[in-house]
Protein backbone atom coordinates (compact mmCIF):
# COMPACT_ATOMS: atom_id res chain seq x y z
CA UNK A 1 0.00 0.00 0.00
CA UNK A 2 1.05 3.22 -0.03
CA UNK A 3 -0.33 6.64 1.52
CA UNK A 4 -0.35 10.20 0.66
CA UNK A 5 -0.74 13.00 3.54
CA UNK A 6 1.23 15.93 1.96
CA UNK A 7 -1.34 17.32 0.39
CA UNK A 8 -5.06 15.78 0.52
CA UNK A 9 -5.28 12.12 2.16
CA UNK A 10 -5.30 9.89 -0.01
CA UNK A 11 -4.14 5.50 -0.26
CA UNK A 12 -4.29 3.14 -2.49
CA UNK A 13 -4.14 -0.34 -2.40
CA UNK A 14 -0.96 -2.85 -3.72
CA UNK A 15 -2.40 -3.25 -7.16
CA UNK A 16 -2.76 1.02 -7.22
CA UNK A 17 -6.74 0.79 -6.94
CA UNK A 18 -7.48 4.46 -4.61
CA UNK A 19 -9.03 3.21 -1.09
CA UNK A 20 -11.87 5.45 0.44
CA UNK A 21 -11.46 7.05 3.79
CA UNK A 22 -14.84 8.46 4.82
CA UNK A 23 -15.58 10.52 7.44
CA UNK A 24 -12.77 13.16 9.35
CA UNK A 25 -12.40 10.50 12.69
CA UNK A 26 -11.49 7.38 10.31
CA UNK A 27 -8.67 9.95 8.44
CA UNK A 28 -7.74 11.50 11.34
CA UNK A 29 -6.72 8.25 12.96
CA UNK A 30 -5.35 6.77 9.88
CA UNK A 31 -3.11 10.47 9.43
CA UNK A 32 -1.37 9.80 13.09
CA UNK A 33 -0.88 6.42 12.39
CA UNK A 34 1.15 7.48 9.23
CA UNK A 35 2.94 10.11 11.26
CA UNK A 36 4.69 7.25 13.01
CA UNK A 37 4.28 4.48 10.43
CA UNK A 38 5.93 1.06 12.24
CA UNK A 39 5.69 2.85 15.54
CA UNK A 40 3.55 2.82 18.62
CA UNK A 41 1.07 5.80 18.99
CA UNK A 42 -0.05 5.74 22.52
CA UNK A 43 -4.04 5.80 22.89
CA UNK A 44 -3.51 9.13 24.40
CA UNK A 45 -2.22 10.89 22.09
CA UNK A 46 -4.44 9.06 19.65
CA UNK A 47 -7.43 10.60 21.52
CA UNK A 48 -5.95 13.86 21.90
CA UNK A 49 -5.34 14.33 18.12
CA UNK A 50 -8.93 13.14 17.28
CA UNK A 51 -10.77 14.96 20.23
CA UNK A 52 -8.95 17.95 21.34
CA UNK A 53 -8.72 18.45 24.82
CA UNK A 54 -12.16 17.89 25.68
CA UNK A 55 -12.50 14.18 24.57
CA UNK A 56 -16.17 12.99 24.80
CA UNK A 57 -17.02 9.93 27.73
CA UNK A 58 -16.15 6.82 26.19
CA UNK A 59 -13.51 8.00 24.31
CA UNK A 60 -11.37 5.08 24.35
CA UNK A 61 -14.54 3.13 22.98
CA UNK A 62 -14.58 5.45 20.39
CA UNK A 63 -11.24 4.96 19.25
CA UNK A 64 -11.30 0.90 19.24
CA UNK A 65 -14.35 1.71 16.74
CA UNK A 66 -12.50 3.88 14.58
CA UNK A 67 -9.37 1.41 14.65
CA UNK A 68 -11.24 -1.49 13.62
CA UNK A 69 -13.55 0.25 10.84
CA UNK A 70 -10.18 1.56 9.70
CA UNK A 71 -8.96 -2.01 9.89
CA UNK A 72 -11.90 -2.96 7.46
CA UNK A 73 -10.88 0.04 4.45
CA UNK A 74 -7.24 -0.94 5.24
CA UNK A 75 -8.11 -4.55 4.20
CA UNK A 76 -8.04 -5.90 0.64
CA UNK A 77 -10.22 -8.19 -1.18
CA UNK A 78 -8.38 -11.22 -0.16
CA UNK A 79 -8.52 -9.58 3.43
CA UNK A 80 -4.82 -8.34 3.12
CA UNK A 81 -3.45 -5.00 4.43
CA UNK A 82 -1.70 -3.39 6.22
CA UNK A 83 -2.50 -4.56 10.13
CA UNK A 84 -3.42 -2.27 13.03
CA UNK A 85 -1.66 -3.74 15.82
CA UNK A 86 -3.23 -3.78 19.57
CA UNK A 87 -0.69 -2.70 22.25
CA UNK A 88 -0.97 -2.22 25.49
CA UNK A 89 0.47 1.74 24.79
CA UNK A 90 -1.41 2.43 21.79
CA UNK A 91 -1.63 1.02 18.49
CA UNK A 92 0.62 0.43 15.68
CA UNK A 93 0.10 0.49 11.68
CA UNK A 94 2.32 -1.79 10.41
CA UNK A 95 3.72 -0.29 7.16
CA UNK A 96 7.10 0.79 6.20
CA UNK A 97 7.48 4.66 6.62
CA UNK A 98 9.04 4.37 2.71
CA UNK A 99 5.51 3.81 1.56
CA UNK A 100 4.40 7.31 3.74
CA UNK A 101 5.07 10.48 1.32
CA UNK A 102 6.29 11.99 4.42
CA UNK A 103 8.65 10.10 5.32
CA UNK A 104 10.00 9.86 1.97
CA UNK A 105 10.16 13.54 1.90
CA UNK A 106 11.92 13.31 5.12
CA UNK A 107 14.89 11.05 3.66
CA UNK A 108 14.66 13.09 0.07
CA UNK A 109 15.47 15.69 1.32
CA UNK A 110 18.27 14.45 3.79
CA UNK A 111 19.67 13.51 1.03
CA UNK A 112 19.64 16.55 -0.75
CA UNK A 113 21.00 18.54 2.10
CA UNK A 114 24.23 16.28 2.43
CA UNK A 115 24.97 16.07 -1.10
CA UNK A 116 25.05 20.26 -1.14
CA UNK A 117 26.92 19.70 1.95
CA UNK A 118 29.27 17.12 -0.16
CA UNK A 119 29.56 19.91 -2.77
CA UNK A 120 27.24 17.56 -5.71
CA UNK A 121 25.16 20.13 -6.55
CA UNK A 122 23.26 18.52 -9.37
CA UNK A 123 22.44 15.54 -7.01
CA UNK A 124 21.53 17.18 -4.45
CA UNK A 125 18.66 19.07 -7.13
CA UNK A 126 17.63 15.93 -8.21
CA UNK A 127 16.99 14.67 -4.94
CA UNK A 128 15.38 17.86 -3.52
CA UNK A 129 13.01 17.87 -6.97
CA UNK A 130 12.35 14.76 -6.23
CA UNK A 131 11.10 15.39 -2.79
CA UNK A 132 9.08 18.26 -3.88
CA UNK A 133 7.35 16.36 -6.35
CA UNK A 134 6.09 14.55 -3.46
CA UNK A 135 3.79 17.36 -2.55
CA UNK A 136 0.49 17.16 -3.79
Amino acid sequence: MRFGILGPLHARSSDGTPLAINGSRLRGLLILLLLDAGRVVGTERLIDGLYGHTPPGGAANALQSLVSRLRRVLADSEGDGPAIEFHPAGYRLAVDPADVDAHRFERLAADGRAALDAGDHAHAARLLRDALALWR
